[in-house]
């Protein structure tokens, strides 16, 4: 099934990139080899490329798992961590302008900890913290971008 969602996904890139192409602004006198050519050709290549792997996923020819060796049993998703980590990363934009970055990054830090197996919750919640102020302030300070404090607006 992730195989023939990889194939799907891979056909619609090459779909939106063989539309926009098409649809791309040609500045007048670029002649007959215009910008309009290599997206083309690209998309062309990734169309046809999803199209075989599916072919090659319907016929049963499966990907092997990285690491394993022909034959072995590999283990299945795990479910309930991939659920945790997706739903700490999905707090990501409903935190990130109203509570600062600094606070989004340390949900989405502890969140992932958390559901990879860091069970000291203090540990870990220190640590995401920590890292989150290290990337803030080396962004903000170090490098002079921008990014929204939030609710520590006065502290930082």
């Amino acid at each position: 099934m992730g195989e023939l969602a990889f194939a799907g996904s891979l056909l619609l890139l090459g779909v939106i990139v063989l539309f926009d192409a098409k649809n791309m602004l040609v500045p007048p006198g670029s002649g007959s080899v215009g910008p309009q050519v290599f997206p083309t050709i690209i998309g062309v290549f990734i169309v046809l490329v999803a199209i075989a792997l599916t072919v090659e996923i319907l016929r049963g020819n499966y990907g092997q798992p990285e690491g394993t060796e022909f034959g072995e049993i590999h283990s299945k998703t795990d479910w309930k961590t991939l659920g945790m980590v997706t739903g700490s990363i999905l707090t990501y934009p409903f935190l990130i302008e109203s509570a600062g970055f600094v606070v989004a990054s340390t949900v989405v830090f502890f969140g992932v900890g958390f559901a990879y197996g860091a069970r000291k919750l203090v540990k870990n919640l220190l640590i995401a913290i920590i890292f989150a102020l290290v990337v803030y302030l080396s962004f903000t300070k170090l490098l002079n971008v921008n990014l929204p404090a939030g609710i520590l607006k006065g502290l930082l």
